[in-house]
Formats: C-alpha cells, structure tokens, sequence
C-alpha cells in the first residue's frame, strides 16, 4: 500500500507523523527525530523547524529526554 507525504506529494511505503503540525511526512521531509524515554518518538517536519517556537519546543523536549535517562 503507497502512502502520498503531504508535504512533497511524493508516494511513499512509510511515513511518520510530525508531532507539532500532524501532517505525515516522507523520510526525505523529516527534519529530525528522538526517542524520548523509551515511550514516545518526536519527529519535526523541515517546515515545522523553521518556526522558530516549534524547533525550541522540539529540542527542549528533546534535552529533557536525554537529562531523565542520565539520572
């Protein structure tokens, strides 16, 4: 089953979810990605990381994910 990215339009057998605009993106339109503790996986668009909120919301979500496996 194909797939079409919503920011590209190009069709893909997978796609992940971006977790501050919703649409559902290709691997080439993923910016970045974290596993945050174990449970939750972020994924940021290209679009969404040039909003300059959503990128600090991302990498903050991102830090505090990296200190609580630290600890």
């Amino acid at each position: 089953m194909l797939f079409i990215c919503e920011r590209c339009k190009k069709e893909v057998y997978r796609y992940e979810a971006c977790n501050y605009c919703g649409r559902k993106i290709c691997n080439s339109c993923t910016k970045s990605s974290a596993r945050s503790p174990k449970t939750r996986r972020l994924v940021i668009c290209k679009d969404c990381w040039s909003n300059l909120n959503r990128r600090h919301a991302f990498k903050t979500l991102k830090d505090s994910a990296v200190k609580e496996i630290s600890e």
